[in-house]
């Protein structure tokens, strides 16, 4: 078996890949990324694969038995295209399966609503591909409001625009675990996942991290 993990240098993609390696060892996990140089310290084999680029997905996803693409962080309607192209040279390559790490959200009336939609159609794209697939639909990263801790202190307050609306946080450890048992597991072939915790307002959110 070898499983593929697309921008395997950034956060999301690396933190997937290291719990793919536990679970099934360095010898079955290959990352793909636009810049190899940024992920060797991962220790797995690195293929070059720039989202705009199918040739390179072509190229990368050869010998590929699953493949898990992360969404992409261009503008939406370059995402579709993007990860078409992955999508395709799968398909080329008789991967198997296909997971995608999408997000919650309303599709209408919000700010975030356009990325929502492309990350809609990329999930439709997967679904009539005829690969196995599952979908995660991945909530707010919690990173970010830790690494900022000694500035809420400083402050004495967390400050941001949420106000009373609830935010439900996700770890990229959480997830690379989720994602690595939805790879692995035929029984996830076909579902769509909601992978949040239990939304929390800002208030909240101080009172934990006292």
């Amino acid at each position: 078996m070898k499983i593929a993990v697309t921008s395997v240098s950034g956060k999301l993609g690396s933190a997937i890949a290291k719990q793919m390696v536990k679970e099934i060892g360095k010898d079955h996990v290959l990352g793909i990324t636009r810049t190899p140089e940024k992920a060797n310290h991962l220790g797995v084999e690195i293929r070059q694969g720039d989202y705009n680029s199918r040739e390179d997905f072509d190229q990368a996803l050869q010998g590929v038995d699953a493949v898990l693409l992360v969404s992409g962080m261009d503008e939406p309607q370059k995402r579709i295209r993007q990860h078409r192209n992955v999508i395709d040279a799968a398909k080329q390559n008789g991967v198997k399966k296909i997971v995608y790490t999408s997000i919650v959200g309303d599709e209408e009336n919000t700010a975030f609503s356009p990325i929502v939609k492309s990350n809609r159609q990329t999930e439709k794209d997967i679904q009539v591909s005829g690969l196995d697939w599952a979908i995660g639909r991945n909530g707010i990263y919690i990173e970010p409001d830790l690494e900022y801790i000694d500035n809420y202190v400083k402050d004495g307050e967390i400050r941001n625009c949420a106000a009373d609306g609830r935010c439900a946080y996700t770890s990229r450890s959480e997830l690379g675990d989720a994602y690595t048992q939805m790879l692995l597991g035929d029984k996830h072939t076909g579902q769509i996942y909601n992978l949040v915790g239990g939304a929390i307002t800002q208030a909240e959110l101080a009172g934990i991290i006292q």
